[in-house]
């Protein structure tokens, strides 16, 4: 058993870390509200200034260990990290960084009755070399209570970023730019009711452009954790006419979402079986 929850394990970190590294070179950060429920410093021991710390600030998250310094130069919330288990009780979210070299470190964030503490993740090779074993099964409790606006001195200058177009990352990217993440839940209506959908943070390939009856769309395709042959969806957005149409599959069940055309129909069913079915 223990075997097994250990496999488990690893494939919801690489679950999240796949999403996560599909858009690693976005610039991410944290609004307002939720920097205000996690945001702030994370220590083994609050009474002592040289323990291990790590602090979340708007826009990275930095570990102190020593003379060792790791800031992130992305962070983003995941709140289904579990899903479709149960959540571990106390659990709040897991905040995904990307630091030096393209390492991901995701630390989950739990509440027990003496507060918000940290506990990282074990999963990627690289961030675990980098955090080191001084932090394994460790609580980081949060020790000022409240928040850190911004990384501003604490962490090193960033280097430029630009932002990335949609065709160059995977179907979470949507959700990260205004017009279409709009046009995507309008098109969902009531399925938006549907964590995997809502969040795309299932396995997805990287997006692609193309053309249906003389329209430019990219075509987006995502499915359901742990279980994509039976929970999957492709989408087509137009960016010129603010639009979503999809296909949406869900246990044997289809959804066209967005009242695509006869035409764009016919060519969501066409994409669908080529992206989850072609070998069937």
């Amino acid at each position: 058993m223990n075997g097994m929850k250990a496999i488990r394990t690893m494939l919801h970190a690489a679950a999240v870390l796949s999403v996560a590294a599909s858009t690693a070179a976005w610039s991410r950060s944290l609004d307002a509200q939720v920097l205000k429920d996690f945001g702030g410093t994370y220590m083994v021991d609050c009474q002592n200034m040289k323990s291990v710390k790590a602090t979340v600030f708007a826009d990275a998250l930095v570990f102190l260990d020593g003379d060792k310094r790791i800031a992130s130069n992305s962070i983003e919330t995941g709140f289904s990290y579990f899903h479709p288990n149960p959540s571990p009780k106390g659990f709040l979210v897991t905040l995904i960084n990307t630091g030096p070299g393209g390492a991901e470190m995701l630390w989950h964030v739990f509440q027990d009755s003496s507060g918000k503490y940290m506990v990282f993740v074990q999963g990627d090779p690289k961030s675990e070399a980098a955090i080191g074993k001084a932090v394994a099964n460790k609580k980081l409790r949060r020790c000022d209570g409240g928040s850190a606006t911004k990384a501003s001195s604490a962490t090193p200058p960033a280097s430029p970023q630009r932002n990335f177009a949609l065709h160059e990352l995977s179907a979470p990217g949507i959700l990260m730019d205004r017009k279409a993440r709009t046009a995507y839940y309008k098109a969902l209506g009531p399925l938006r009711g549907e964590p995997w959908l809502a969040n795309l943070d299932g396995p997805s390939p990287e997006n692609k452009l193309l053309t249906v009856a003389g329209i430019p769309y990219l075509l987006a395709s995502a499915c359901k954790n742990h279980d994509c042959f039976e929970n999957n969806t492709v989408l087509l957005y137009s960016a010129a006419q603010g639009v979503v149409y999809g296909k949406v599959y869900q246990r044997g069940r289809s959804t066209l979402v967005g009242a695509p055309s006869p035409v764009v129909a016919r060519e969501l069913e066409r994409l669908w079986r080529e992206e989850f079915r072609k070998n069937r």
